[in-house]
């Protein structure tokens, strides 16, 4: 069996960003072998041959100081050593400003569904309260992760606020999404509502638009960056629905 000699990092030099030459010197005899790594994957298996009689029995695994391990083996499977490959060029480290702008452009939670009572496609009436709400489902932090220059970042969007614009000019915020209605609850039990003092008569289309703008405060979190984290700046997300608001006559009889 040939012995293993020195395993080194091949001289700068090497073209790819995410390559790096390994080195064996055992015998008088050198062979140089590219091991291409995806980043930022965590485990990534290797080729199973890199010549010399050597090849690689076990998957990278990707270091915090960004380097990378793997096990070496002889041609009949043996267990030699474990060597850290270092990229050809490190992998830059982006600054919090960098993580925050793309985590920004990330920060995308879904639009909110309109609920009123009374119910839309019925109408709505003057001087009669309009119960508005959200979901309850709605209300939730959303995460999505995404990678920057290589390193994983979690994007947090937790609601805060509902900005509910009523269409005839008034608007109203809610802390929170809104108590669904209920037969028999009484007005007193909603969290979320408003009373129109004119119908729409003469709006386009002889109905109001009622638009629902959720805030939401971001944050975020990263992994191979020291732990970084932090917050980011504010989203909003809006829907909007038309609806007929009646007045109903008294009748004297």
């Amino acid at each position: 069996m040939t012995a293993v000699g020195a395993l080194s990092v091949a001289a700068p030099g090497v073209a790819a960003a995410d390559s790096t030459e390994i080195e064996n010197c055992s015998d008088g005899q050198q062979f140089c072998s590219t091991l291409t790594v995806e980043r930022p994957t965590t485990e990534d298996v290797p080729p199973t041959g890199i010549g010399g009689g050597l090849h690689y029995c076990g998957p990278f695994y990707l270091q915090d100081d960004g380097d990378y391990t793997v096990a070496l083996c002889d041609s009949n499977g043996n267990y030699i050593q474990t060597i850290t490959v270092s990229p050809s060029r490190p992998r830059p480290r982006p600054t919090q400003s960098t993580v925050v702008s793309s985590a920004m452009g990330a920060l995308n939670p879904p639009s909110p569904t309109i609920h009123t009572s009374p119910g839309l496609r019925s109408g709505l009436l003057v001087q009669t309260p309009t119960w508005l709400w959200l979901p309850p489902s709605y209300w939730r932090t959303y995460s999505t992760t995404v990678m920057v220059w290589g390193y994983v970042v979690t994007i947090f969007a937790t609601p805060t606020t509902v900005r509910w614009n009523m269409g005839n000019g008034d608007s109203i915020t809610c802390l929170g999404p809104g108590t669904p209605w209920i037969p028999g609850f009484g007005d007193a039990l909603s969290t979320c509502r408003y009373t129109y003092r004119h119908s729409s008569d003469g709006a386009a289309g002889d109905r109001f638009r009622i638009t629902a703008t959720v805030t939401f405060v971001g944050s975020f979190t990263t992994v191979g960056l020291g732990g970084m984290r932090g917050p980011l700046g504010a989203v909003t997300r809006s829907s909007s629905v038309y609806a007929p608001v009646a007045e109903i006559q008294g009748l004297v009889v």
